[in-house]
């Protein structure tokens, strides 16, 4: 954990200071992900077999706050794509804070599925691109699971 943290505050240093130093901007990426229509998010042992949960709302928040919303597409993938300034001045923490969640309720994608309770993720750092003067910091899904209301 706390090599995770450490690495974790070493991007922090390195993504604000590169844009001020050299002009440099720093974009976040997450996805692209896909969202199952399961109650587990469990995709299964065979993958094309899982259900997808088109047109859902997918959320990042940070801490309490809601930085970007996007929608899932027919397939039930998603993707951001944020600059680094909009996700950590709006929301002040860092984004190991940062979850995704489907606010659109489960019996949307099912009726059999409860109505109410949200799917939500953490999300992973996977690998950090440098194109020319923009540094992409590229996060995925780690896997969605339901959360009943409480």
């Amino acid at each position: 954990m706390a090599t995770k943290f450490v690495l974790f505050v070493s991007l922090m240093v390195a993504a604000l200071a590169l844009p001020i130093a050299k002009g440099t901007s720093v974009e976040v990426q997450v996805g692209p992900s896909f969202v199952p229509c399961s109650i587990n998010g469990s995709l299964g042992v065979n993958v094309t077999a899982t259900p997808a949960f088109p047109n859902a709302q997918v959320q990042l928040q940070c801490g309490a706050v809601v930085v970007a919303t996007t929608t899932t597409n027919a397939s039930g993938v998603f993707s951001f794509s944020l600059d680094f300034t909009q996700v950590f001045l709006s929301a002040r923490v860092g984004l190991s804070n940062c979850n995704l969640v489907v606010i659109t309720p489960l019996s949307t994608c099912n009726p059999t599925l409860p109505p109410m309770g949200v799917l939500t993720s953490s999300i992973v750092f996977v690998r950090t691109d440098v194109l020319g003067v923009r540094v992409v910091l590229i996060f995925r899904a780690a896997g969605f699971r339901y959360i009943p209301p409480t």
